[in-house]
């Protein structure tokens, strides 16, 4: 079960943390405890440009970044508060790149991390928060899209499949949420640049069903030029999917993450949440 849950709190003047709000709701659902964690961010200078900031400039900046992670802790707090939820908040000090390190180290220690999707209309840690505990961590990461607004439901979810070690590892983590949802949906996407051994999908439905809960198998095409994450969407919208599992692809080069292209796909245009594991 998930009894231990970590959610990385968006540090910013929004008033809106989907993460946030969603992780509470998780936490409450599934009677489990929460841990928030915020970071402060430091700017991260070159030794060569130091002469040219002053320390007056730095030391506003560090205290201005304290300022916004004590904020988002409190928009936490009161989220939890409005559920009765007793929750335990962290606050990390350091770069971007370092308190991402940091996170996917403490994610170790939890059964679920919560990260929100990253917006691409505003440079923030949330993709390298999300990576580092995907990669770094060997525990499931859980992302939510940008404006979620439904609180947690796992009903009705979205199994991705497509026979590899990480999308077992994905299914692995999920249990818990599989073994209560009213349907899990096993998806198989064929693209015309498949494996020349197609999956047939009645192993991984076999398996699912063990679980106790009906299993529906979908083996679905992609049109010429029509990309899996477009196939996957169009079912999550037309199937009413509340929760996608799926592997988290990519590989670590030089301290820096390199996501496969349908987990960057996902990541850039998921509308429900996702379940990911690598």
């Amino acid at each position: 079960m998930f009894k231990d849950i970590l959610v990385h709190l968006k540090v910013g003047d929004d008033d809106v943390d989907s993460a946030s709000d969603y992780a509470v709701s998780l936490a409450a659902a599934l009677d489990a405890h929460l841990t928030g964690v915020a970071g402060s961010f430091e700017i991260d200078v070159p030794q060569i440009y130091t002469e040219a900031f002053s320390t007056d400039f730095i030391e506003t900046q560090r205290l201005e970044a304290r300022r916004l992670a004590a904020q988002a802790i409190d928009r936490f707090q009161e989220a939890a508060r409005s559920l009765a939820l007793t929750v335990d908040v962290e606050t990390l000090d350091g770069t971007i790149g370092g308190i991402a390190e940091q996170i996917g180290v403490m994610a170790r220690l939890y059964d679920l991390t919560v990260v929100s999707q990253p917006d691409p209309d505003r440079m923030g840690s949330d993709e390298i928060v999300a990576e580092a505990v995907l990669f770094d961590s060997g525990r499931a990461l859980l992302l939510v899209p940008l404006h979620q607004q439904k609180p947690f439901s796992a009903r009705r979810i979205l199994v991705a499949w497509d026979g590899s070690r990480t999308a077992a590892r994905a299914v692995s983590e999920a249990r818990p949420l599989l073994a209560k949802a009213d349907l899990v949906e096993a998806v198989i996407v064929k693209t015309a640049r498949g494996k020349a051994r197609d999956l047939d999908g009645a192993d991984i439905a076999e398996h699912l069903a063990r679980i106790g809960k009906s299993v529906e198998l979908r083996r679905l095409e992609a049109a010429a030029g029509e990309r899996v994450v477009d196939v996957l969407l169009k079912e999550v919208a037309a199937r009413d999917i509340d929760l996608v599992v799926m592997g988290g692809y990519g590989h670590s080069r030089l301290r820096e993450f390199v996501l496969g292209g349908v987990t960057r796909d996902v990541l850039d245009r998921m509308t429900v949440p996702v379940l990911m594991a690598h």
